[in-house]
């Protein structure tokens, strides 16, 4: 048992640690996405959460007009038609008769009539009598009883809806109210809700509603989504009552449209009022009925401005229009399954806002690149447009706005704590690296002549005690090395002695300063040469390279010159050999002495054969090392060259040599 515990004891230690780099990246992700939800969670993303589902609602595909709902608007050219405002009552009542000749099926009346004193008040009284299908409408929500309209008093309260409407603080109308209590504990319906009762009991369809204003609404089988306090976007509002979102239709000219002087002179069509819903209200901009949205393309406020489909932010939108689309939007629901505008509940929310966050952290711990992990950002974010667009189209309100935050937050975040943690190990790795290049090419060539040196019976005290100090001095500039290399942003070399060489310097330049600071070195091997003839490196002055490509070639020199000098015996010739081709780059190193590699394991070797191998791939080259005829070793590398259209041209094909020689005299 005790066994066990170690075990899953050093399992769960092994997960821990091979999950901290992962954790000191994705906590940031993690740590935005729980923002983001507390900012949602207390209304701080409300109002932009309204303008994108408003701008979403506007940007629906246009939807066929709705034959059902006929506005009769009451405008500017009405009133001096009949030359004065209010408009009398005779004329209502004309119109009234008008259109209770064609048959409505119900008729709603946006005009408040409460006041039966004047001389025309018989005919209008009589028209509300003789036609028991007309609907007027009252102000009877505010608390304050002044503030309140009546209705027709001719009318009984079966035939009266209300046409108090519900405005958010920017505002903007994105909901109605169809069924509330007064103060005084009285039940009343909307003008809309009305309209839409009488409309679908023509048809045998039963309203249903309980006692209570909030209790669930349905007509037949059909149920109305109730809005809530913290549906969609909104956190924390008034629900009182029955309210619905409301869910526009998206067509510039949802419905017909008639004025007053089209019905009085009869210029309209017939069918245009039989078995319809005929809503009669104020379409003058001088009446204060009009309320702001932007949840619409177009209303009859910017059509009589002239205005085809309006990109504005903000939209005056008359108190008749918006009778009409409650109303069409209950009745399309019930009749035609339009979809009425539903939310996900705060769980599925809060996990779809997780999800996406968490997609972004993957994104930006998967693709390395900042260009790539932007590009897929976009994307992915265009996919959620998308997404919650076809959503809303089919009646969903989804959370865009943290949704979009969350992945494009937690993306960058995780992205820039990635990058900076690659960073950090790539600069740990490089350092190391370069540790290991100082020690391997400084003091370990050093001891490995004093280890060929003891090998000797006749080795002088002196010559001992003078490479023991050249060790100690490499020894001891290592911390001097590795501190400037932290400074140098690698764009300098360091060589024996502290010297520092720029790697921007031509890279003939360079291999030359090499090749000459390298044989001035106290190696065994370079006694036997006693003449030198400078290399050329001209073959090389076309190559491009980067600064750790260059490191990587002047190491290389250095590395192959210094095994010459340590394992070659004998040696009377060192060769650098240079060439070019149109398609290659090569370079070799070629002594005529003894080594000590045997000629069955030249490819073998400590690390420079790897330092040597790994600058072969990244210059997609190879390197190789082979004996030399009739004696020595050849120490070779080679690269790809840039195929310009000067190469081209001047090397079709042909290698083209420099070397460098060195001889006894």
């Amino acid at each position: 048992m005790k066994f066990t515990l170690i075990i899953k004891g050093n399992f769960w230690k092994k997960v821990y640690k091979q999950l901290k780099p992962w954790r000191e990246v994705v906590l940031p992700g993690l740590s935005i996405i729980i923002l983001i939800v507390l900012l949602r969670s207390t209304g701080l993303l409300q109002s932009q959460e309204w303008l994108v589902f408003d701008q979403l609602l506007r940007m629906r595909p246009n939807e066929a007009i709705d034959r059902r709902v006929v506005i009769v608007g009451i405008d500017e050219e009405d009133i001096n038609y009949v030359g004065s405002y209010p408009i009398p009552d005779k004329d209502i009542a004309k119109m009234l008769s008008i259109l209770h000749t064609y048959k409505p099926r119900v008729i709603g009346l946006d005009l408040f009539k409460d006041k039966d004193s004047n001389s025309d008040r018989a005919d209008f009284a009589l028209a509300l009598r003789e036609n028991p299908n007309i609907i007027g409408v009252e102000v009877a929500l505010n608390q304050k009883r002044t503030f309140n309209v009546k209705p027709p008093p001719e009318l009984p309260p079966e035939r009266v809806g209300f046409a108090d409407v519900i405005v958010d603080p920017d505002g903007k109308l994105r909901r109605n109210l169809l069924a509330a209590k007064t103060h005084t504990g009285k039940l009343k319906y909307s003008l809309p809700l009305r309209l839409a009762q009488f409309y679908l009991r023509e048809q045998g369809i039963v309203f249903h509603h309980g006692s209570h204003s909030y209790d669930p609404i349905g007509f037949g089988s059909s149920r109305l989504v109730r809005f809530l306090p913290n549906s969609g976007g909104y956190v924390g509002t008034d629900a009182n009552g029955f309210q619905i979102l409301l869910n526009f239709r998206s067509d510039p000219e949802p419905f017909r449209i008639l004025s007053l002087r089209d019905v009085l002179t009869k210029k309209f069509d017939p069918n245009w009022i039989s078995d319809r819903v005929v809503i009669v209200g104020m379409t003058a901009s001088s009446i204060k009925d009009k309320f702001t949205t932007s949840a619409v393309k177009r209303t009859l406020y910017t059509r009589d401005l002239g205005i085809e489909n309006s990109a504005d932010q903000f939209q005056w939108i008359y108190g008749v229009e918006i009778h009409a689309h409650t109303t069409s939007e209950i009745i399309s629901n019930v009749l035609d399954g339009r979809p009425l505008l539903k939310v996900w509940s705060k769980f599925w929310e809060y996990l779809w806002i997780l999800a996406w966050g968490l997609f972004g952290i993957i994104l930006g711990l998967i693709l390395q690149s900042p260009i790539k992990t932007l590009l897929s950002l976009g994307l992915a974010s265009i996919g959620l447009v998308a997404i919650c667009y076809i959503l809303l189209i089919v009646g969903w309100w989804i959370p865009l706005v943290p949704t979009f935050l969350s992945l494009a937050s937690a993306g960058l975040t995780t992205s820039f704590f990635d990058r900076d943690l690659r960073t950090l190990l790539e600069q740990r790795s490089l350092t190391m690296k370069r540790c290991f290049e100082t020690i391997h090419n400084g003091p370990l060539q050093t001891l490995a002549v004093i280890l060929r040196s003891l090998g000797e019976e006749d080795i002088e005290t002196g010559k001992l005690r003078s490479q023991l100090e050249q060790l100690n001095r490499e020894l001891r500039s290592i911390p001097d090395y590795l501190s400037q290399e932290m400074l140098s942003r690698h764009d300098s070399l360091y060589l024996e002695g502290n010297e520092i060489l720029d790697l921007q310097t031509p890279i003939a330049e360079l291999l030359y300063h090499i090749y000459d600071s390298t044989l001035r070195r106290n190696f065994q091997g370079f006694e036997t040469i006693q003449s030198f003839i400078p290399p050329n490196f001209e073959p090389l002055e076309d190559c491009y390279l980067n600064a750790d490509q260059k490191r990587g070639l002047y190491l290389f020199l250095q590395e192959a010159l210094c095994n010459v000098g340590k394992h070659s015996q004998g040696a009377t010739r060192l060769d650098v050999i240079c060439m070019r081709s149109a398609r290659e780059y090569c370079l070799q190193i070629i002594d005529n002495g003894s080594g000590m590699i045997s000629k069955s394991n030249y490819q073998s070797g400590g690390r420079g054969t790897d330092q040597a191998q790994d600058l072969a791939r990244k210059l997609r080259g190879k390197f190789r090392r082979f004996p030399h005829s009739p004696q020595g070793t050849v120490c070779e590398l080679t690269w790809c060259a840039a195929r310009t259209w000067r190469q081209r041209f001047l090397y079709p094909g042909n290698w083209k040599f420099f070397s460098a020689r060195t001889d006894v005299t």
